[in-house]
């Protein structure tokens, strides 16, 4: 049964919290650990017990097996003696609850009518109100004056159940800290299990660092730089989730759901790249053409002055040495010119700005100005040479690539909002199930 959450007049928080089915059910769920240490143990003595097995393996079985056998009998002692407690425990808090519950029933009750008298009392005039001071203490209102005894009353009922809860909960936990002090000596491995459980503090970090993480995520759609952030935050809400997991205090589901978003995250990080790549690439095919069709066009504005240059350079007979020169260097400066058109052509293209983008095209890109503007580079490129085929085949890469980015970021997206809103939708059946995913790894002995 949910907890109430307001707890005005009496107090700020629920001053008795607990889930008093989750403990019955923890206690079913030692009760068959328990029976199963039971049974396991008896087959283990049984074995050591045999004499049909002969030789020194035989002895060195019998012997582990009585080892382990005893282990069993202690941890089964341990279960059977914490689910007493807790068993224990859960009635108590039941009625602990129970009494509360009732206590501020009653309070609020009371609370209302004494409301609704102060707002009577507000409507009255200065001179109603003069001789209702004084005749108050002669005149009270019955139903106020036990209303506001009742308000006394569920304040003392609920003082006395908070006490006894305080009380009865620091006796549980004696008993359950004296029945796991026994001979059975826990290793390196359970300690930091138990340090886990109890370092409440690691949960609020992984909370705080999802909900960080998808706050960077949407301003990351704007300003791509602290995109980064956003992956860090995520690393640290996976490294959180799997060291509760592997230690039995957490659940694999979030485990899984946050190594899907670091896949997610990494795969959208690597297609953006591909995209920049790809991008650039484009620009210097493009500047090696529009050199090439620079070069060219230029050689053919100056193909007669070259080729007269070239024969009067050949030329002998009649013709002076200092004319041959100066033929080819004539020609040599009009090759320059060429090859000097072709350069500045390649360079205007290499160093052009980046294509403006419009609102529509940066929407498309998922909010990212750089990826919007590589896509419409690369297209440019490939719409201004549309015979190239690398140009072509970066085009349709790129926007392979920036489907992978928007699939990706749709797809993280939908797994964090439904994390995050599925417990409201399911009436928390989503933890319910996720808790059911828990498992600690490694042995106690």
């Amino acid at each position: 049964m949910a907890r109430p959450k307001d707890w005005q007049p009496l107090r700020e928080s629920d001053p008795v919290p607990g889930d008093p089915v989750g403990v019955r059910d923890q206690v079913t769920h030692m009760k068959k650990i328990a029976e199963y240490l039971r049974t396991q143990a008896k087959s283990l003595t049984a074995m050591a017990d045999a004499d049909n097995l002969k030789g020194k393996y035989a002895e060195e079985l019998a012997e582990n097996a009585r080892g382990l056998g005893r282990k069993l009998d202690l941890a089964e002692d341990r279960y059977r003696e914490v689910k007493g407690h807790l068993s224990g425990w859960a009635d108590e808090l039941e009625d602990f609850q129970k009494a509360a519950d009732k206590a501020l029933g009653d309070a609020q009750d009371a609370q209302r009518i004494i409301d609704s008298q102060s707002g009577k009392d507000d409507k009255k005039t200065t001179d109603e109100k003069k001789n209702d001071d004084a005749d108050a203490a002669a005149d009270e209102d019955p139903a106020l004056k036990r209303a506001k005894e009742d308000l006394a009353d569920a304040r003392r009922r609920l003082n006395t159940a908070e006490g006894d809860y305080q009380e009865r909960a620091n006796h549980y936990a004696g008993k359950i800290r004296s029945s796991i002090d026994d001979d059975m000596k826990d290793s390196w491995w359970n300690d930091f299990k138990g340090w886990v459980a109890d370092a409440d503090w690691l949960g609020d970090i992984a909370d705080w660092a999802s909900w960080a993480a998808t706050a960077v995520g949407v301003v990351a759609m704007f300003f791509p730089a602290v995109g980064v952030v956003a992956l860090a935050l995520t690393v640290v809400v996976a490294a959180v989730h799997i060291t509760q997991a592997v230690t039995g205090n957490g659940s694999w589901f979030d485990v899984v759901m946050d190594l899907g978003a670091l896949k997610l995250a990494r795969t959208g990080m690597k297609a953006a790249k591909a995209v920049k790549a790809l991008q650039k690439g484009s620009r210097k095919t493009a500047a090696g053409l529009a050199e090439g069709q620079a070069k060219s066009q230029a050689g053919r504005a100056n193909a007669g002055a070259r080729k007269t240059a070239a024969r009067a350079e050949r030329k002998r007979g009649g013709t002076s040495q200092k004319n041959r020169e100066r033929a080819r260097a004539k020609r040599l400066r009009m090759e320059g010119e060429n090859r000097a058109a072709g350069k500045r052509a390649s360079t205007e293209v290499r160093d052009a700005e980046m294509p403006q983008i419009t609102a529509a095209e940066k929407a498309s890109a998922i909010g990212d100005r750089a990826l919007a503007k590589q896509m419409k580079d690369i297209n440019k490129w490939r719409d201004a040479y549309p015979d190239n085929p690398t140009l072509a085949s970066n085009a349709s890469q790129a926007q392979r690539h920036k489907d992978a980015v928007q699939g990706a970021w749709a797809a993280s997206t939908g797994l964090d909002a439904a994390d995050k809103s599925a417990d409201a939708v399911t009436n928390d059946g989503y933890s319910r199930m996720k808790d059911r995913m828990t498992a600690p790894v490694g042995s106690q002995w």
